[in-house]
């Protein structure tokens, strides 16, 4: 009598792709909720928004093009080149003429502008610690490869 093989899932298959399904799930929950922060985020006028922080926290003390700002941020040029004269407008940053290369205009953070992007990523970090301590270590220590792994599938892609 020949063996046949079962078409099937074992039972470590289908945990396997069960877990997947879940990890797929959970992940497409957290770019909904991003995309809904930065709706959300573009309504509170006045305040520096998570797009703004996020541009801000790539300015160093030797200033910064905003095509580097804008592929370090992960943004079109022409979208940090219109945040950034809203910041400068704001007393935020400051944009000189490079010393190197007259073409090429650098974006300095001012203290207003340093003081504002770190009060926003304290308590961005306060809100993620207190969310990730109901994590387990195994469970904490597993998160980084995962979200690493799924970027660099959306950056394959």
């Amino acid at each position: 009598m020949a063996d046949t093989v079962s078409s099937a899932p074992s039972p470590t298959g289908a945990a396997q792709a069960a877990a997947v399904g879940e990890v797929l799930d959970a992940f497409g929950e957290l770019l909904v909720a991003q995309r809904r922060l930065r709706g959300r985020d573009a309504r509170h006028t006045g305040e520096l928004s998570f797009a703004q922080a996020r541009v801000l926290a790539e300015l160093d003390d030797e200033g910064c093009p905003a095509s580097k700002l804008a592929e370090k941020a992960g943004m079109t040029p022409a979208s940090v080149t219109c945040m950034l004269d809203a910041l400068e407008h704001q007393g935020l940053v400051t944009r000189v003429r490079s010393e190197r290369d007259r073409r090429v205009m650098l974006t300095h953070l001012t203290e207003r502008g340093r003081l504002l992007r770190d009060q926003k990523r304290a308590a961005a970090r306060c809100a993620f610690e207190d969310a990730l301590a109901r994590l387990n270590p195994d469970e904490l220590a597993a998160t980084p490869r995962v979200l690493r792994l799924l970027a660099a599938v959306m950056e394959a892609m």
